[in-house]
């Protein structure tokens, strides 16, 4: 039987999505499955998984944990450089605004 695969791309869990006959599939990379196997004998070119892009959202929420991760460095009894440690909190805060922000952060090193 010949299907009309189309937009075959893996996935992040190595299956596969495409459009099979008009109709978007979910397609377990397995031998044992006819719509794998009809992209294995009509040499269908599998393209990559590619990572999505960070959102903005997915940035700040990685920059608040590492904030409050390190909260407890502004205690007044706290036994590090706290000038050290509020340098690098006010790096973080100022993710938002480099230039490549949310695609390319440069992630400040904490002391």
């Amino acid at each position: 039987m010949n299907m009309n695969i189309l937009n075959a791309q893996f996935t992040a869990t190595g299956s596969i999505n495409a459009l099979v006959d008009g109709v978007q599939m979910s397609i377990p990379a397995d031998a044992g499955n006819r719509h794998y196997a009809a992209i294995l004998e009509q040499g269908i070119e599998i393209a990559p998984y590619v990572e999505p892009a960070p959102t903005a959202e997915q940035v700040r929420a990685e920059r608040n944990a590492l904030l409050a991760a390190c909260d407890w460095t502004q205690v007044a009894d706290a036994p590090v450089d706290q000038a050290a440690w509020a340098v690098y909190r006010q790096a973080l805060r100022d993710v938002t605004a480099q230039a490549g922000f949310p695609l390319d952060v440069a992630w400040p090193v904490q002391p």
